[in-house]
């Protein structure tokens, strides 16, 4: 009996003196697969994009690394396209870029959101939304990204904050689900 223990212990030993000899080994190879593998998720680096791409893309050069491939594949493309653009086209562009590299990655996200539900308007209305904010003034605009809408004049002219200005801070797709709710408004014969 004192055997049978001595040879279950040597062994469960022996178990483990080749578990600690192999787990290193197959770690290390499983650790260089696994970072063959997740390489092509974080191509191109911002060291393998060409000088001109860098120059169109430097106010992204701090965060590029941290993105995922799709997205790079995305502003790359951009970066491609904007040294043949008219230079009235491309200031713009660059304009852009700045102010995207600028907004917070929850701000990204929000304008992503946004961006998405506004294609999915019909034409007419997505211009007409767009027509009515155009009308605004400065000031008025102002107010309603930072605080929301009001209709009392008063307090949109002194940047008060409204029962709507947790709307505003909200995604369009919050708003849209609430005010769906609504019945559409007239509509207007069409000589008026």
């Amino acid at each position: 009996m004192r055997r049978h223990r001595v040879a279950a212990a040597l062994a469960t030993c022996l178990c483990l003196a080749l578990a600690a000899a192999v787990g290193p080994a197959r770690a290390e190879g499983e650790s260089a697969a696994s970072r063959a593998s997740l390489l092509p998720l974080v191509q191109p680096l911002w060291s393998d994009l060409n000088p001109a791409q860098q120059a169109v893309l430097e106010p992204f050069a701090a965060q590029w690394n941290t993105w995922s491939a799709q997205e790079k594949r995305t502003w790359v493309s951009l970066a491609d396209r904007v040294p043949r653009m008219a230079p009235k086209a491309r200031e713009r562009a660059h304009a852009r870029i700045r102010e995207w590299a600028a907004l917070t990655p929850e701000q990204r996200r929000i304008a992503r959101q946004n961006y998405r539900l506004a294609k999915r308007l019909a034409p007419d209305e997505r211009q007409a939304q767009w027509e009515r904010y155009r009308e605004m003034t400065a000031e008025q605009r102002s107010v309603l990204r930072t605080s929301g809408w009001t209709s009392n004049t008063a307090a949109r002219h002194a940047g008060a904050s409204t029962g709507l200005a947790k709307e505003a801070a909200q995604p369009l797709s919050d708003l849209s689900r609430r005010s769906s709710k609504r019945p559409p408004p007239p509509q207007r014969p069409a000589g008026f």
